[in-house]
């Protein structure tokens, strides 16, 4: 203080304001700081093909998952949330950069999605070292639910076995028990379903046929179809995706094989949204089994919705995300958005099942692999004559083998 200044007088009960004030200010601002970080958005992280083999496929299941957080006013455990969206190209080393930077950088919360099955064992021990929440919506290798399996990751989703034990099991009982043929595209997910269900079917009884591989990206059929025409089986068991699956099925049509030959697959041959709506009366007359239909009961209400905001009726990708979306909020929801809860959280999913647009959802406690409902659909004229999945058999609560297979 200068001598020009004058001294400036502070009463005492001025002074003992100030005082308290000043030793309740940590505690006063870390209120509203707590409160603040109870409020904070959620950050869900969706990681899935929007470029590459399986965009479409991304598109779809970004989506579904949109569809279902406008519904909820993407709000979960009363928090709000943030979805955060990246695309893995189907390539496992971009999914791990993408990963890494998702949790880094962006301190996600939860991370789900993934299409293929290349990436999510790619990115399982990252995600798993880092104890990060994640749900897996598509990719259906068997290994996440044996040897792969993690405490963290949760999938939503069915194996390849699923599929391919519930097909034999479906072919030997209404088909045929011999004189078939298998054919799919030679890589891993070909590979796991047409192995699944020679297993199962030779462990009914039934004799396997000769097994046809094709080249993933296969354009033209015909000198397979010739074959298969020459052969005159009782049935095909097929794996094709996307546009090789349209292809195969309009060239079954344009051969006149059709109604000559009971094709029958995992669901992803007759993909309602993904496959038939490109092929449309070529797959009319196909079986396949699945997790999803959009004429089960329990896709009635998301079905709708989603035909209503995107003027089709949804497929397993979409489906995928919307059930994930159900999930997830099933198990923030049981833990009021204390995200860090992990324990709880996972407890919850593990304790009764979630109710989704695939059916009601159990996780199996030895590996946290869904318990599905898989539905014999058979592809069906609609009034109008477009294709529909409809389905004529529900095998209830198909469980993974597990860790033990």
């Amino acid at each position: 203080m200068t001598h020009s200044q004058s001294p400036v007088f502070v009463p005492a009960t001025t002074r003992r304001r100030l005082l308290i004030a000043g030793a309740m200010t940590p505690l006063a601002m870390g209120i509203p700081r707590l409160a603040r970080a109870a409020d904070a958005p959620i950050k869900i992280a969706l990681l899935t093909s929007l470029s590459g083999p399986f965009a479409s496929l991304g598109e779809s299941m970004r989506a579904g998952l949109e569809l279902f957080l406008k519904e909820i006013n993407y709000q979960m455990g009363g928090r709000p949330v943030t979805l955060l969206v990246e695309d893995d190209q189907g390539k496992p080393a971009e999914a791990l950069r993408k990963v890494h930077k998702l949790i880094s950088r962006d301190k996600i919360d939860v991370l789900c999605g993934v299409i293929s099955a290349a990436v999510a064992l790619a990115i399982r021990d990252t995600v798993s070292d880092a104890k990060l929440l994640t749900f897996i919506s598509n990719a259906a290798a068997n290994a996440l639910a044996r040897e792969a399996a993690s405490p963290y990751i949760f999938r939503a989703t069915k194996t390849s076995w699923m599929l391919g034990h519930t097909g034999a099991l479906w072919t030997h009982g209404n088909i045929a028990t011999s004189g078939g043929i298998t054919l799919a595209s030679d890589y891993a997910a070909g590979r796991e379903y047409v192995g699944d269900f020679n297993a199962t079917f030779q462990e009914l009884g039934g004799v396997p046929g000769q097994e046809i591989w094709t080249p993933l990206g296969t354009s033209d059929f015909a000198p397979l179809i010739m074959n298969l025409a020459a052969a005159a089986p009782k049935f095909v068991y097929a794996f094709l995706p996307g546009a090789d699956a349209v292809r195969f099925l309009q060239q079954m049509r344009d051969y006149q094989l059709q109604d000559k030959v009971q094709l029958i697959g995992p669901g992803a041959l007759f993909d309602q949204e993904d496959v038939l709506l490109t092929a449309g009366s070529a797959g009319i007359g196909g079986i396949n089994t699945f997790h999803q239909s959009p004429a089960a009961p329990a896709a009635a209400s998301f079905a709708a919705a989603y035909q209503a905001e995107r003027g089709r009726l949804p497929g397993e990708a979409s489906t995928s995300g919307y059930a994930t979306g159900q999930v997830i909020k099933a198990g923030i929801d049981a833990v009021n958005g204390d995200i860090d809860n992990k324990e709880k959280l996972k407890s919850r999913l593990l304790e009764e099942p979630v109710s989704t647009a695939f059916g009601p959802m159990q996780f199996d406690h030895r590996n946290n692999q869904a318990i599905l409902d898989i539905y014999v659909n058979e592809v069906r004229a609609d009034d109008q004559g477009k294709p529909i999945n409809t389905v004529i058999h529900t095998y209830k609560g198909i469980r993974d083998p597990g860790p033990a297979a």
